[in-house]
């Protein structure tokens, strides 16, 4: 805490408040200094960290850069002056027909209805302003995305009623980490006999970290839940499309008329550039919201969360280039996004860590949690310290506030040599835990990994967490293939066991596919 030098005592010379934030300790921001401080470059910096914790999409910076440096934008009197606090009308305007088209909209958006802000993040924190009071509380599925808590919370001081999803296939879910309604009616009680007012639930769809999506009665139940409890429902769908398997769809809550909304004046919508455009450094992002009050609202508030003019038109000018756009920039992102997960799974798949293949998102979420010494977040932490001694970074399931130690999101959206390049240090660093002859991970307190085929845990394969949930044929094809090298039979019943218990038949066989020479 920050103190004077005065006589007269110890004086604080910030605000309660301001300290509070710089006293904040998240593995996210910290592990994110840590990168910025240590980059790695294959050529100028080959012993840097390389950052696969950090959340954004690299594998398109290059196209993007390339389509700024080719286009003649030239500065203009509007971009000079103030604007609209809700934003150009150019980009509202374009960003509506974006995500008209590409949502699969029921119907076309408003462009009046879209507000244009600094990024994602400060559209959560506008939304925690006007929806509601400080110390009441948005309802949240963890493990979340860390920043969410911050967003809320530091400025607007609304707080985070978070509520744990288990990597266990429990009663009623079809997957690990499923978000139900008997669990939002279950935390939201919990809320009520503790006196905190919940005021929203917020979901982000895809999801950060594990990569999964809502279906579309899985949306319906969510708006109709905050429906039945009078709760403004944020549905947050900055990783839309990301989504880079061709037989997985994304359900937006755009794909319902506002007839269908159960809610509409309690239903609001976050998208922005940072993930699906590699645009992160640029800050815009909006809110789509059916509530006329809240949006005269942040006509006047928000003087102190605009992006730049030149950046809104620019953007609007990328965006209308549907050339670019459609034909170039997303299949391109798409592709790369697939072949870089794979290079991850890969690598999990030789290391045999469970992980949930998912279809959407710039990451992986992977379980290491046999790898830990205890069952604890301290644990945790030293196998973290492990991997950035190694210089690579990972974030630890701490960072996304959940409840099960050992569980790290890792970051494929960067070019395949760099991903390669951390997989082999990630590798590095297992196998030494794994060969070290004191290492007993789960007989010492930590919790058994996900059954890969069965042997462990009550439910066999529909537990398994390794490429669950994706039921294209080549996810298919890839469950097999895990769980066929992992299988315990196949361990147990090897060749050589085969020909020594068998040497007759083993002989006959020989003979067969030698021609009889033998």
């Amino acid at each position: 805490m920050a103190t004077s030098s005065h006589s007269g005592g110890d004086e604080r010379l910030l605000s309660e408040r301001a300290c509070g934030i710089s006293g904040a300790d998240n593995a996210m921001t910290n592990g994110f200094i840590l990168c910025l401080e240590d980059p790695y470059d294959p050529e100028k910096r080959p012993q840097g960290i390389i950052n696969m914790g950090v959340s954004e999409n690299y594998v398109m910076h290059d196209v993007m850069k390339d389509w700024f440096n080719s286009i003649n934008f030239q500065w203009e009197n509007s971009m000079i002056t103030y604007n609209n606090y809700l934003g150009v009308y150019e980009l509202r305007e374009a960003l509506a027909e974006f995500l008209t088209e590409h949502t699969k909209a029921a119907e076309p958006l408003n462009p009046e209805q879209v507000i244009v802000m600094n990024g994602g993040d400060t559209c959560m924190e506008a939304l925690g302003f006007c929806l509601a009071e400080p110390n009441d509380a948005i309802l949240c599925p963890t493990p979340y995305y860390g920043a969410i808590k911050a967003n809320f919370g530091m400025r607007a001081q609304v707080n985070i009623f978070p509520f744990h999803l288990s990597s266990q296939v429990g009663p009623g879910d079809t997957a690990p980490f499923q978000l139900t309604i008997a669990k939002l009616e279950a935390a939201l009680k919990e809320a009520k006999e503790q006196n905190v007012n919940i005021r929203a639930l917020i979901v982000v769809n895809p999801h950060n970290p594990t990569g999964d999506m809502l279906t579309k009665q899985e949306v319906l139940d969510i708006l109709m839940f905050c429906k039945r409890h009078s709760l403004h429902v944020i549905m947050d769908e900055v990783y839309m499309l990301t989504v880079f398997n061709k037989d997985v769809e994304h359900f937006s809550v755009f794909r319902l008329k506002t007839s269908e909304l159960p809610d509409p004046q309690r239903t609001h919508f976050i998208y922005s550039f940072s993930k699906d455009f590699s645009l992160s450094a640029l800050r815009v992002g909006c809110i789509y919201t059916w509530n006329q009050e809240l949006i005269e609202i942040c006509k006047y508030m928000l003087c102190f969360q605009q992006s730049a003019a030149y950046i809104q038109y620019l953007l609007a000018k990328m965006l209308r280039d549907k050339d670019f756009v459609c034909k170039k920039y997303l299949p391109t992102c798409q592709q790369k996004l697939s072949d870089s997960h794979q290079c991850v799974t890969d690598a999990l798949d030789e290391l045999n860590v469970p992980y949930l293949c998912r279809s959407a998102g710039l990451f992986v979420w992977a379980d290491f949690r046999k790898y830990l010494s205890t069952n604890t977040f301290e644990a945790e932490k030293e196998l973290l310290e492990r991997f950035l001694a190694n210089k690579v970074y990972i974030t630890p399931s701490v960072a996304f506030y959940g409840n099960e130690p050992g569980w790290f999101r890792i970051i494929f959206s960067r070019n395949q040599q760099d991903v390669k390049k951390g997989m082999e240090r990630i590798t590095e660093v297992i196998r030494a835990i794994g060969s070290q002859p004191h290492h007993e991970g789960a007989v010492n307190g930590a919790a058994q990994p996900l059954a890969l085929n069965g042997s462990t845990g009550d439910k066999g394969a529909d537990a398994a967490v390794v490429k669950t949930g994706d039921s294209s044929l080549e996810g298919l094809l890839s469950q097999l293939h895990v769980q066929i090298k992992d299988s315990d039979w196949l361990k147990e019943n090897t060749t050589d066991q085969w020909k020594s218990t068998n040497p007759e038949t083993f002989k006959a066989f020989m003979q067969e596919i030698d021609g009889g020479d033998k």
